[in-house]
């Protein structure tokens, strides 16, 4: 006899949820439907259901969509790394300026006539990645991959499309050097981060290695010219053990002239080549002078400080993480740059703060997904620059945020793109800019 959660049940897909999920109606509730698209007729297979909706995954289609395409990776589906593989390229371009287009209205914020759409190569673009470790000798040894869709299991991954090919390439090898290691069932995770002059991996272990275990990782890396570092407890506990000394890693911005630099557990943006692109459009949106004084909140590494110092008369960077600021002064020494200092404040901090102090003509804001409001905030009532670039990763906060800025009275947005930094995924990042009005 069948249960509930088996029976399929058949439905027309009317939309794409913000997760990259089809959204149809069975008797009048909503459910999401994983591997469904728009237009399409699919029998779905129940997956979870609640009082409001349910969930469930698609067991056949009866009616294709046009933007149905066969996925590159033989993963997908299982893997839970992409999540829109099965959507044509346009097709997912087209998603997210919609997930973003869905968030302004529905914050009440007037959409510019035109919203831009940056792009690149949609394969092989990511530099950084947290691959999970498992040893399931029932499953062969060691599994080395993404979480698997709706569960804790880890896809054992021989081949990533998304990865870029230095890592995919070592996934191989990789199930075979933990299969070596005493620690094998110990190490959850391995840290990928990949710079212009060499790929660094770094071991999660929850046991000490033994002598044995880190020779093998020695060899390792020294084989495939790879950085191996291991990781006991925290970030801080982070080591090089092959090579002892490791250059920094690093990337460029070439129309600026620029290499940052950065460690293994350092946030940059996955995809680099949109990340270059993306801090020259915002430069250029600007329209910097050599009058300016910019104020970089959110500054990180100092990847928008720095290109902004090219031509505007100082920059101030601000960042709530004392080891970035320190390595943003770093990136500014080694580059060159004098008229650019940084400060680490809190950002979420409600109060008067004194990195308001300066007469800042441009702002830029490149917050984590929780949003910029309370640092806006300062900024409109303080400052009140000629403009104001806000990069984000979550079109909900920044939909949010923009409300705020337009609201007090002193801004309107004037431009707005969707840069597909995270291609296959349904994650999106925006840029918006907002010019004073008065």
């Amino acid at each position: 006899m069948k249960t509930e959660a088996t029976v399929s049940v058949e439905t027309r897909i009317e939309d794409l949820s913000h997760d990259g999920r089809g959204v149809g109606r069975i008797e009048g509730k909503v459910w999401f439907v994983e591997g469904a698209l728009p237009g399409e007729t699919v029998s779905v297979k129940r997956l979870k259901g609640r009082r409001s909706y349910s969930t469930g995954v698609v067991d056949s289609i009866i009616v294709e969509s046009t933007d149905r395409v066969t996925p590159k990776c033989g993963y997908f589906g299982i893997c839970g790394g992409c999540a829109v593989q099965h959507l044509s390229y346009p097709g997912q371009l087209d998603f997210k300026k919609k997930v973003v287009s869905d968030a302004f209205i529905g914050a009440h914020v007037p959409l510019p006539d035109h919203i831009d759409i940056l792009s690149a190569d949609p394969w092989a673009y990511r530099r950084r990645a947290r691959l999970g470790v498992r040893y399931v000798p029932k499953k062969g040894g060691a599994l080395v991959g993404f979480r698997e869709r709706n569960n804790s299991y880890i896809t054992g991954l021989e081949v990533c499309e998304v990865l870029v090919k230095s890592v995919s390439d070592l996934l191989p090898s990789l199930r075979g050097l933990i299969e070596q290691l005493s620690v094998r069932d110990q190490l959850p995770q391995i840290e990928v981060a990949v710079g212009e002059n060499a790929t660094a991996l770094v071991f999660r272990h929850l046991k000490p290695l033994t002598g044995a275990d880190r020779n093998a990782l020695a060899v390792f890396g020294e084989l495939h010219q790879t950085q191996i570092f291991t990781q006991s407890k925290g970030p801080k506990t982070v080591t090089a053990l092959w090579p002892t000394e490791p250059d920094p890693l690093n990337y460029p911005l070439e129309k600026f002239g620029l290499t940052i630099e950065f460690s293994p557990v350092d946030f940059v943006q996955i995809n680099g080549e949109i990340n270059e692109r993306l801090v020259e459009i915002i430069t250029s949106w600007l329209d910097l002078n050599h009058q300016d004084e910019v104020l970089d909140l959110f500054c990180g590494l100092g990847n928008f400080s720095l290109a902004s110092a090219q031509t505007a008369k100082k920059v101030l960077g601000v960042e709530g993480e004392p080891s970035l600021v320190q390595k943003a002064e770093l990136n500014a020494a080694r580059n060159h740059i004098q008229n650019v200092t940084f400060k680490t404040r809190d950002l979420f901090d409600e109060g008067i703060v004194d990195w308001i102090e300066g007469n800042f003509s441009k702002v830029i804001v490149d917050p984590p997904r929780s949003g910029a409001r309370e640092a806006l905030k300062r900024v409109v009532d303080y400052v009140k620059p000629e403009a104001i670039a806000y990069v984000s990763c979550n079109p909900a906060t920044l939909a949010r945020d923009s409300a705020d800025l337009i609201e007090s009275g002193f801004y309107r947005l004037d431009r707005l793109l969707v840069a597909d930094m995270f291609p296959h995924t349904a994650h999106v990042e925006t840029a918006a800019l907002f010019r004073r009005v008065s």
